[in-house]
């Protein structure tokens, strides 16, 4: 198809005037660039004319390379009659190809690009002589383009199923062409209400410079960047990885300037085993499908308790998080405050009038979060419970509450040390756990507690005297994890003896061991889930009890 447009154009262009072509000698090297104010061929792709003196029965070696384009060659004699043609002959996507003049005369050579829009700098020269034969002649990181769009310009579009296919995970995407200044920053943005929106920035040959998914707001990408030089860039236009092969329309904006990015879009997938819709579309579903369970509303002046659990639904960043609703004042300041002991909690408050999701980390006492401001009007507003990424998959208890009037924010710096010193206190506070036989103890598992890196699972040691011969029977019991202990000491070496997860019955853990020596050993209260927290009671006796042989089936594990 393009050797035929070529065809076609070269047989129907006027004559060039002389100051639209550029003489080349043999033996000369010349450096220029395809800038969009280049003639184009009728398939859209720029290229400058040059003309040489050749003699018949003469070779001449002919090559064009660049860095910034998928260069494609094209000789034609005085009246535009095609005569050589290459694209890739060159490696690495450059062109080279050899021609024998069929007489001596004046005759056309075409810088192009093989794909439209393509613009940038190259390096074009003709020699006497043989072309080397290329090693490889695959042409890796260019590719289709659909198009151009330069900063301070909105174009709407498709994602089909004829567009090309990372060969990474089988998404549909398109590359537009981005002409830029050095030093420039600019906004893209990438919306749609068919498809969860995934932006690429690139360079060259498909260097990725930045790529983003939600954060320009709900499911659609945002990214915020200054060029460092005049090159120009490549957009890719994607869809997150699942659903898989997703299509639909799409608007594509580049603006002058930075905006913010939304670190933590709305586009959220659910945590259900096999369902890769994203809430918008789980939305969208439930609307034809029978109503929505409704989202629990807490009003100004109220505190509601909860728990963060596996069951919740899961942001993209592996950390859970729960809806809640309020209607805010009219004019008036509230204080919003999410406290919790087991997770590191994360705030976050949309509404259809703010312009960005307002998210606070540790702006409340210690590592708690809070959000204090007016808002623009009475919503209603949506507040997600949430935590920090790190650890992953955060669980526990949580306090929200929201009071009327306004209360200080830490930010930044002050907010960060605040919440450091928390937990520098509350490890201390919890450093030292004591347990003797015949006692039960009440505690709690949280993410003071020591960090088992092997298996992401937080333990915390209670230290108990042991009398050599002494057999002891300890229960580990939690409705919040599924309990797993472990005992260690002297003249313990570890192995299943010492360790247990479920024998207890309900998935409660139940060690029955016999003291090696006389000393001081630890029971370690631990869980089998990851990154698990919450409230356990921890009891030794005398003597042997017997092992449940029931399954854990919890359904909430």
């Amino acid at each position: 198809m393009r050797l035929g447009l070529l065809l076609t154009a070269l047989a129907v262009a006027a004559p060039p005037l002389p100051s639209q072509v550029r003489t080349l000698r043999m033996g000369q090297a010349v450096r220029d660039s395809l800038v969009k104010g280049d003639a184009k061929f009728p398939d859209g792709s720029h290229y400058k004319l040059y003309g040489f003196l050749g003699a018949k029965g003469d070779t001449v070696n002919i090559d064009l390379t660049s860095d910034d384009f998928d260069a494609n060659l094209v000789v034609a004699d005085a009246s535009g009659n095609r005569l050589a043609l290459n694209d890739d002959g060159g490696e690495n996507c450059n062109a080279r190809l050899t021609f024998v003049p069929p007489s001596t005369g004046n005759y056309r050579v075409y810088a192009n690009s093989s794909s439209q829009a393509e613009l940038g700098d190259y390096r074009l020269s003709v020699a006497h002589g043989h072309a080397t034969a290329a090693s490889d002649s695959v042409c890796r990181g260019f590719g289709r383009v659909a198009g151009m769009i330069d900063v301070g310009q909105t174009i709407t579009g498709t994602l089909t199923s004829d567009d090309p296919q990372l060969p990474g995970d089988s998404t549909y995407f398109e590359r537009w062409i981005l002409p830029v200044k050095a030093n420039q920053a600019f906004t893209i943005d990438l919306i749609s209400d068919d498809f969860d929106a995934y932006l690429l920035l690139t360079k060259g040959r498909g260097d990725k410079l930045v790529d983003n998914d939600d954060g320009g707001g709900g499911c659609n990408a945002r990214i915020v960047y200054t060029a460092t030089d005049g090159h120009p860039l490549r957009v890719v236009v994607n869809t997150a990885s699942q659903p898989k092969r997703q299509s639909g329309r799409f608007t594509l904006r580049v603006t002058e300037g930075e905006s913010t990015v939304d670190s933590k879009g709305n586009c959220r997938l659910n945590n259900v085993a096999g369902n890769t819709r994203t809430l918008q579309q789980a939305a969208s579903a439930s609307q034809s499908t029978g109503p929505r369970a409704p989202i629990p509303t807490i009003r100004v002046g109220e505190t509601v308790n909860g728990t963060l659990s596996s069951s919740d639904s899961l942001y993209p960043d592996n950390s859970y998080f729960k809806f809640y609703q309020f209607t805010a004042p009219a004019g008036r300041p509230v204080t919003i405050d999410l406290s919790s002991d087991d997770f590191d909690p994360v705030l976050i408050v949309r509404g259809a009038d703010l312009d960005n999701s307002i998210i606070n980390d540790d702006g409340g006492p210690g590592c708690y979060a809070r959000v204090s401001r007016t808002f623009p009007s009475t919503g209603p507003y949506r507040i997600l419970v949430n935590t920090t990424s790190s650890p992953e998959r955060q669980t526990g208890r949580f306090s929200l509450s929201i009071t009327d009037g306004s209360k200080p924010v830490q930010e930044g710096s002050a907010a960060t040390a605040d919440c450091q010193s928390a937990r520098s206190t509350a490890a201390a506070s919890t450093a030292s756990h004591a347990i003797a036989v015949g006692q039960t103890q009440q505690g709690s598992l949280t993410r003071n507690d020591v960090l088992l890196t092997s298996d992401s699972t937080y333990a915390q040691p209670w230290t108990i005297h042991g009398i050599a011969g002494t057999t002891i029977t300890i229960d580990l019991e939690s409705d919040a994890f599924d309990s797993y202990l472990f005992l260690r000491g002297p003249g313990i070496s570890g192995g299943r003896d010492f360790q247990d997860d479920d024998s207890g019955g309900n998935c409660h853990a139940r060690l029955t061991a016999t003291f090696p020596q006389t000393g001081d050993f630890e029971i370690v209260v631990n869980s089998a889930d990851h990154y698990a927290t919450g409230a356990f009671t921890l009891s030794v006796t005398s003597g042997s009890k017997p092992k449940s042989v029931a399954r854990c089936t919890r359904s909430s594990q």
